[in-house]
Protein backbone atom coordinates (compact mmCIF):
# COMPACT_ATOMS: atom_id res chain seq x y z
CA UNK A 1 0.00 0.00 0.00
CA UNK A 2 2.56 2.21 0.99
CA UNK A 3 4.52 1.69 -2.15
CA UNK A 4 1.58 2.28 -4.46
CA UNK A 5 1.03 6.00 -2.60
CA UNK A 6 4.97 6.84 -3.35
CA UNK A 7 4.12 5.47 -7.07
CA UNK A 8 1.17 7.73 -7.59
CA UNK A 9 3.23 11.04 -5.66
CA UNK A 10 5.92 10.35 -8.05
CA UNK A 11 3.38 10.48 -10.92
CA UNK A 12 1.34 13.28 -10.06
CA UNK A 13 4.16 15.28 -9.20
CA UNK A 14 5.95 14.43 -12.69
CA UNK A 15 2.64 15.47 -13.96
CA UNK A 16 2.67 18.85 -12.27
CA UNK A 17 6.32 19.46 -13.11
CA UNK A 18 6.05 19.17 -16.99
CA UNK A 19 2.49 21.46 -16.86
CA UNK A 20 4.30 23.75 -15.32
CA UNK A 21 7.48 23.48 -17.62
CA UNK A 22 5.47 23.56 -20.26
CA UNK A 23 3.40 26.62 -18.94
CA UNK A 24 3.50 29.47 -21.56
CA UNK A 25 3.80 32.48 -20.40
CA UNK A 26 2.23 36.25 -21.77
CA UNK A 27 4.86 38.31 -23.48
CA UNK A 28 4.36 41.79 -22.92
CA UNK A 29 3.70 42.93 -27.25
CA UNK A 30 2.87 46.67 -26.19
CA UNK A 31 3.76 48.88 -29.55
CA UNK A 32 4.83 46.05 -31.50
CA UNK A 33 2.62 45.18 -35.01
CA UNK A 34 -0.22 43.36 -34.98
CA UNK A 35 -0.35 40.80 -38.04
CA UNK A 36 -3.35 39.37 -36.94
CA UNK A 37 -5.89 38.35 -34.96
CA UNK A 38 -7.28 34.55 -34.66
CA UNK A 39 -10.25 33.61 -32.14
CA UNK A 40 -8.82 35.06 -28.93
CA UNK A 41 -5.20 34.93 -29.92
CA UNK A 42 -3.41 38.12 -31.30
CA UNK A 43 -0.17 37.83 -33.21
CA UNK A 44 2.90 40.11 -34.07
CA UNK A 45 5.43 40.49 -36.97
CA UNK A 46 7.96 39.79 -34.27
CA UNK A 47 6.90 36.41 -33.87
CA UNK A 48 4.83 37.10 -30.64
CA UNK A 49 1.27 36.59 -29.60
CA UNK A 50 -1.30 37.24 -26.28
CA UNK A 51 -3.86 35.36 -25.86
CA UNK A 52 -6.42 37.09 -24.36
CA UNK A 53 -8.25 34.83 -21.84
CA UNK A 54 -11.57 34.52 -20.44
CA UNK A 55 -12.92 37.69 -21.60
CA UNK A 56 -16.01 39.57 -21.18
CA UNK A 57 -15.67 42.23 -23.91
CA UNK A 58 -12.83 43.45 -26.00
CA UNK A 59 -12.69 46.72 -27.94
CA UNK A 60 -10.52 47.39 -31.03
CA UNK A 61 -9.81 51.28 -31.08
CA UNK A 62 -8.46 53.11 -33.85
CA UNK A 63 -8.34 56.45 -35.66
CA UNK A 64 -9.83 56.98 -39.08
CA UNK A 65 -6.82 55.86 -41.61
CA UNK A 66 -5.08 58.63 -44.01
CA UNK A 67 -7.17 61.44 -45.18
CA UNK A 68 -7.57 63.82 -48.33
CA UNK A 69 -7.25 67.46 -48.43
CA UNK A 70 -10.77 67.85 -49.75
CA UNK A 71 -13.40 68.40 -49.57
CA UNK A 72 -11.98 70.57 -46.41
CA UNK A 73 -14.59 69.71 -44.45
CA UNK A 74 -15.35 66.23 -44.75
CA UNK A 75 -12.44 64.65 -46.40
CA UNK A 76 -12.61 60.99 -47.45
CA UNK A 77 -9.19 58.58 -47.89
CA UNK A 78 -6.20 58.91 -49.66
CA UNK A 79 -5.02 56.10 -51.88
CA UNK A 80 -2.95 55.04 -48.59
CA UNK A 81 -5.60 55.46 -46.37
CA UNK A 82 -8.00 53.31 -48.59
CA UNK A 83 -4.80 50.63 -48.10
CA UNK A 84 -5.10 51.08 -44.44
CA UNK A 85 -9.02 50.01 -43.84
CA UNK A 86 -8.06 47.08 -46.02
CA UNK A 87 -5.41 45.96 -43.72
CA UNK A 88 -7.63 46.51 -40.46
CA UNK A 89 -10.16 44.51 -42.41
CA UNK A 90 -7.85 41.81 -42.79
CA UNK A 91 -6.27 42.08 -39.58
CA UNK A 92 -9.48 40.92 -38.00
CA UNK A 93 -10.99 38.97 -40.35
CA UNK A 94 -10.39 35.76 -38.28
CA UNK A 95 -11.91 36.93 -35.31
CA UNK A 96 -15.14 37.90 -33.17
CA UNK A 97 -16.73 41.55 -34.02
CA UNK A 98 -20.13 41.97 -32.88
CA UNK A 99 -20.20 45.47 -33.36
CA UNK A 100 -18.12 48.35 -35.39
CA UNK A 101 -19.01 52.40 -34.20
CA UNK A 102 -17.83 55.21 -36.18
CA UNK A 103 -18.27 58.83 -36.16
CA UNK A 104 -20.23 60.53 -39.24
CA UNK A 105 -17.67 61.50 -40.93
CA UNK A 106 -16.59 60.03 -44.69
CA UNK A 107 -13.02 59.47 -43.69
CA UNK A 108 -14.68 57.67 -40.62
CA UNK A 109 -17.27 55.56 -42.11
CA UNK A 110 -14.67 54.50 -44.77
CA UNK A 111 -11.73 53.27 -42.28
CA UNK A 112 -14.40 50.73 -41.55
CA UNK A 113 -16.66 49.56 -44.17
CA UNK A 114 -13.95 46.74 -45.68
CA UNK A 115 -14.54 45.21 -42.45
CA UNK A 116 -18.65 46.01 -42.23
CA UNK A 117 -18.79 43.91 -45.65
CA UNK A 118 -16.82 40.87 -44.39
CA UNK A 119 -18.39 40.83 -41.14
CA UNK A 120 -21.86 41.78 -42.71
CA UNK A 121 -22.27 44.24 -39.83
CA UNK A 122 -24.25 47.58 -40.47
CA UNK A 123 -21.78 50.47 -38.93
CA UNK A 124 -23.63 52.14 -36.20
CA UNK A 125 -22.99 55.75 -35.76
CA UNK A 126 -21.73 57.13 -32.56
CA UNK A 127 -20.92 61.16 -31.48
CA UNK A 128 -17.38 61.37 -31.09
CA UNK A 129 -17.73 64.46 -28.78
CA UNK A 130 -19.74 61.99 -25.93
CA UNK A 131 -17.74 58.81 -25.59
CA UNK A 132 -19.42 58.44 -22.02
CA UNK A 133 -22.58 57.63 -24.28
CA UNK A 134 -20.98 55.68 -26.22
CA UNK A 135 -19.67 53.45 -23.39
CA UNK A 136 -22.53 53.08 -21.57
CA UNK A 137 -24.34 51.73 -24.29
CA UNK A 138 -21.81 48.88 -25.53
CA UNK A 139 -21.59 47.86 -21.67
CA UNK A 140 -25.19 48.03 -21.24
CA UNK A 141 -25.65 45.48 -23.91
CA UNK A 142 -24.63 41.17 -23.21
CA UNK A 143 -24.93 40.86 -27.50
CA UNK A 144 -21.33 42.92 -27.99
CA UNK A 145 -18.80 40.99 -27.04
CA UNK A 146 -16.33 42.04 -29.41
CA UNK A 147 -16.20 45.86 -30.96
CA UNK A 148 -14.30 48.06 -33.37
CA UNK A 149 -14.83 51.45 -32.69
CA UNK A 150 -12.83 54.18 -35.15
CA UNK A 151 -12.72 57.90 -34.28
CA UNK A 152 -10.38 61.16 -34.10
CA UNK A 153 -6.89 61.77 -33.16
CA UNK A 154 -8.47 63.85 -30.10
CA UNK A 155 -11.52 61.07 -29.30
CA UNK A 156 -9.56 57.76 -29.63
CA UNK A 157 -6.97 58.32 -27.37
CA UNK A 158 -9.68 59.64 -24.68
CA UNK A 159 -11.59 56.71 -24.96
CA UNK A 160 -9.03 54.73 -24.58
CA UNK A 161 -8.52 56.02 -21.29
CA UNK A 162 -12.04 55.77 -20.53
CA UNK A 163 -12.63 52.13 -21.24
CA UNK A 164 -8.72 51.18 -19.23
CA UNK A 165 -9.62 53.29 -16.39
CA UNK A 166 -5.78 54.18 -17.11
CA UNK A 167 -3.47 57.00 -18.34
CA UNK A 168 -2.71 55.36 -21.52
CA UNK A 169 -2.68 58.50 -23.12
CA UNK A 170 -1.42 62.04 -22.24
CA UNK A 171 -2.12 64.03 -25.06
CA UNK A 172 -3.84 63.71 -28.57
CA UNK A 173 -1.93 61.71 -31.48
CA UNK A 174 -0.23 63.33 -33.35
CA UNK A 175 -1.86 64.59 -36.90
CA UNK A 176 0.41 62.41 -38.96
CA UNK A 177 0.02 59.85 -36.33
CA UNK A 178 -2.72 56.84 -38.02
CA UNK A 179 -1.00 53.45 -36.81
CA UNK A 180 -2.38 52.66 -33.66
CA UNK A 181 -3.77 50.04 -33.10
CA UNK A 182 -5.43 50.12 -29.62
CA UNK A 183 -6.69 46.82 -27.60
CA UNK A 184 -8.41 47.10 -24.35
CA UNK A 185 -10.38 43.82 -22.82
CA UNK A 186 -12.59 43.38 -19.60
CA UNK A 187 -11.99 39.77 -17.90
CA UNK A 188 -14.94 37.95 -16.56
CA UNK A 189 -13.63 39.02 -12.98
CA UNK A 190 -13.15 42.62 -13.67
CA UNK A 191 -10.00 42.76 -15.19
CA UNK A 192 -8.86 45.05 -17.92
CA UNK A 193 -6.08 44.54 -20.04
CA UNK A 194 -4.69 47.52 -22.23
CA UNK A 195 -2.49 46.66 -25.79
CA UNK A 196 -1.67 49.67 -27.11
CA UNK A 197 -0.29 48.44 -30.83
CA UNK A 198 0.27 49.38 -34.14
CA UNK A 199 -0.59 48.61 -37.45
CA UNK A 200 0.77 49.81 -41.12
CA UNK A 201 -0.46 49.09 -45.13
CA UNK A 202 2.11 47.17 -47.17
CA UNK A 203 3.30 48.72 -50.15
Amino acid sequence: MTRIIYLSVLVCTGILFYSCKNEVKQKDISNQEVSAIKGDSIFTLSGDYHVMDSVKKVYYLIRHAEKDTIPKDNPGLTEKGLKRATALADILRATRVDGIYSSFFTRTLFTVDSLADIKVISIKPYDHKNIRALVNEIESDDNLEAVVIVGHSNSTPALANTLSGKQLFNQTFDENDYNNFIIIYEKINGTKVALPLKYYTRE
